[in-house]
């Protein structure tokens, strides 16, 4: 995700990576913000296999049932998209994130109309980056905005710039992001909430601080279906934000899969089965013990970060985001013994 030379197409991965070591040099690293580096290696492995040119709209006519009461609007691999989850049960609908601002929030709630004749309707974002909280003004004002209180306290101090951020990416995100005025949330809740949308159990969690500090995921009991944000990726490195902790986030993976879903809907990037999980749980355990060998043996955190990069890359070849390892090494050194 950035910078000036996107313009409209979709650009290599080595631009991408390039105007993201402009923006870090230019951040102070005590800043919230930097957060937004974590959120752009998942983009900049994404930029590099999409499809030219195009725009970060979600699509209308694309919407797929996956299960009894749930529905997707696929991301389709397009850079700044999120998967969106539509979620309906007797009496009301929650929608899962909103697209980057008000525009991509109609074509979601066209797609909602669709498949629901709920008049009550609920929101809630995975987390607070503009592809996924940046089009909550576009919901009618009767929609109630879900958030925990760190995601909250996310949007509060780092919403307004991170839309800049992204604004800045091209004329598009320009577009899509002018005038946006974030909503406050309707209802807070601290690390879980229960929503009731008649005869259907959806359970958001908020359980400590991974890719945000305000990581949100939601799984509807009945279909086990679960929207895992970015959390849980499929064959993706996971980004990790200026906070994280890696010892939050294999605990978190081990509660995920004790939820047995079957079907998990990543923020971004293809579906998939509970394996993934596990599938991720394995990759941050092995790094986290080469990590703590290395640390032991004195190896510096740069020099680790260089060389589990290249591991990594000759173990899971066809993975992305390989250059999101160096901000994992650096929370896992932080870590360990």
């Amino acid at each position: 995700m950035t910078g000036r030379a996107c313009r409209d197409r979709a650009i290599g991965a080595g631009a991408w990576a390039g105007d993201l070591s402009r923006i870090e040099r230019s951040m102070d690293p005590r800043s919230g913000l930097l957060t937004f580096v974590g959120a752009a290696v998942l983009v900049i492995g994404a930029a590099a296999q999409s499809p030219q040119g195009q725009p970060p709209l979600v699509k209308e006519g694309r919407t797929i049932k996956v299960s009894d009461h749930v529905y997707v609007i696929p991301d389709d691999n397009v850079p700044i998209v999120p998967n969106v989850g539509i979620i309906v049960g007797t009496k009301a609908t929650l929608v899962v994130d909103t697209g980057l601002g008000p525009r991509n929030a109609e074509t979601i709630l066209r797609e909602v109309a669709k498949v629901s004749r709920n008049a009550e309707g609920f929101l809630v974002a995975t987390h607070f980056h503009p592809e996924h909280a940046g089009g909550n003004s576009g919901f009618p004002p009767s929609t109630k905005f879900i958030a925990a209180r760190a995601q909250q306290k996310e949007l509060d101090e780092q919403g307004a710039e991170m839309n800049r951020l992204f604004a800045g990416f091209s004329p598009v995100t320009a577009d899509l992001l002018k005038d946006v005025r974030l909503r406050r949330a309707d209802i807070l809740f601290d690390r879980e909430y229960t929503l009731d949308l008649g005869g259907l159990r959806v359970r958001l969690m908020a359980p400590g601080s991974m890719h945000t500090q305000g990581d949100t995921m939601v799984f509807v009991e009945p279909d086990r279906v679960l929207f895992a944000g970015d959390v849980v990726m499929n064959r993706r490195f996971l980004a990790f934000g200026p906070a994280a902790s890696a010892e939050t986030w294999v605990d978190v993976l081990k509660q995920l899969a004790s939820l047995r879903p079957v079907l998990v809907v990543p923020s971004h990037g293809p579906t998939g089965d509970a394996s993934i999980i596990d599938q991720q749980r394995a990759v941050l355990e092995a790094l986290r013990s080469r990590v703590r060998e290395l640390k032991s043996r004195g190896t510096a955190q740069d020099d680790a970060s260089k060389l589990l990069t290249t591991e990594f890359q000759a173990k899971y070849p066809d993975w992305t985001g390989s250059n999101g390892v160096t901000a994992a090494v650096r929370a896992m050194y932080k870590e360990a013994p």
